[in-house]
């Protein structure tokens, strides 16, 4: 009991601006007591020891403002010792607090700090397609409400500095390293992410980007936080089905829509052109997804769509619905049966994923007669003040 104490102590007298507080307190209350029991019986400014603890604070503090002084020599003895000792405790304080703030403001700057948003967006990796990314979710943020979103790649200090001050409607932090290792997506507070965008990165020698890390850095996430959703966009194809195995909630491809853009420049003219209007903020429409008002639950998608249209000028394109699947993690007892074990085991060998997943239910252009359930939101299309 008495070790631990001494360690705590110890440990807490490590910090500079714990021992320069604490040798000020002492001065503090030193000082006034001393000049209390030597002032009390001549001089009528220390009658209590509250007169003694002002006039240590003011001189302390080198105010000094004159209504309390010392008359006995013993007492301007003390007096003396406690402004030379002041002005030197006062000092480092001050320089301690200041480089206090340096340091911080150089970790901010070099990505050392780490991530204290809680239910934040995590981006992995850097390429040029991050910039197009913060400034899409800019403009679908609120001012009152900033997205929170951390970044962690290895891009340099000068070109970090001017992205975090880019992008008013988000709330933008930083940190630097390899994100596919575990300490640097612990960093960036990888267990109260509410998801993940894993980037193909162009940080590496040949200055293209790469799937190298992303598989890496999404069996590290999964490992850490397997709830949390994971979005990854990769350069090759033939990395989808690996990605998918590794529990990916949704792999983007490159380029996997060309030849439906191509196809309906010349099939469709017009189509592409609005397609391409809405994924590119062009418009003043776009497209987002938002509950749907409790008095339209049980009523019917037409009641709903022509309200919408009259009311806010939004068209209701789809309906979509997020359900908790049943996962084979529930249904093996994880107790000590031979069977159990051997039965997870081989799942997971052949790449099944036994933990609980969320799907995703869209229907697009539904019937005018369906049922608006409980759990169900709305893929508009308008402008959302």
């Amino acid at each position: 009991m008495v070790s631990s104490t001494l360690k705590y102590f110890r440990s807490l007298f490590k910090n500079e601006l714990v021992l320069i507080g604490t040798f000020l307190f002492l001065v503090f209350y030193f000082a006034a007591l001393f000049v209390y029991l030597i002032e009390q019986s001549s001089n009528p400014q220390f009658q209590t020891f509250a007169d003694g603890l002002w006039w240590s604070i003011v001189t302390v503090a080198t105010v000094g403002y004159g209504d309390k002084a010392p008359i006995t020599g013993f007492g301007r003895i003390v007096a003396s010792l406690t402004i030379v000792g002041s002005v030197v405790l006062v000092s480092l304080f001050t320089a301690t607090i200041s480089s206090l703030f340096v340091a911080r403001k150089i970790k901010e700057s070099q990505g050392l700090n780490e991530v204290n948003l809680k239910n934040h967006l995590l981006i992995c990796g850097w390429n040029n397609n991050v910039e197009n990314l913060l400034a899409r979710l800019n403009s679908s943020s609120k001012k009152n409400s900033k997205l929170p979103v951390a970044l962690v790649n290895d891009i340099s200090p000068e070109k970090i500095e001017g992205l975090l001050s880019n992008y008013s409607n988000l709330e933008l932090q930083f940190t630097r390293g390899d994100h596919s290792k575990e300490l640097i997506l612990e960093r960036g507070n990888i267990k109260e992410a509410k998801s993940v965008v894993i980037l193909p990165d162009n940080l590496n020698p040949s200055g293209l980007p790469s799937d190298d890390k992303t598989l890496s850095t999404l069996i590290t996430i999964k490992g850490i936080s397997p709830k949390t959703k994971v979005f990854v966009h990769i350069m090759n194809s033939e990395n989808y089905q690996p990605l998918k195995r590794a529990n990916a909630d949704e792999v983007i491809v490159s380029d996997q829509y060309v030849d439906f853009f191509l196809a309906n420049h010349v099939i469709n003219p017009g189509t592409a052109e609005l397609t391409l209007d809405l994924l590119n903020g062009n418009s003043e429409n776009d497209i987002q997804r938002i509950q749907i008002p409790k008095k339209f639950i049980g009523k019917t998608f037409e009641e709903l769509f022509i309200d919408f249209k009259k009311e806010k000028n939004i068209t209701v394109i789809g309906i979509v619905v997020e359900e908790e699947s049943v996962g084979l993690e529930q249904l093996i007892s994880h107790d000590l049966s031979a069977i159990d074990q051997f039965i997870e085991r081989k799942f997971q060998e052949a790449g099944v994923n036994v933990s609980e997943k969320t799907n995703m239910r869209i229907s697009i252009n539904p019937l005018p007669n369906y049922i608006i359930q409980e759990k169900d939101l709305a893929i508009v299309i308008g402008s959302i003040s």
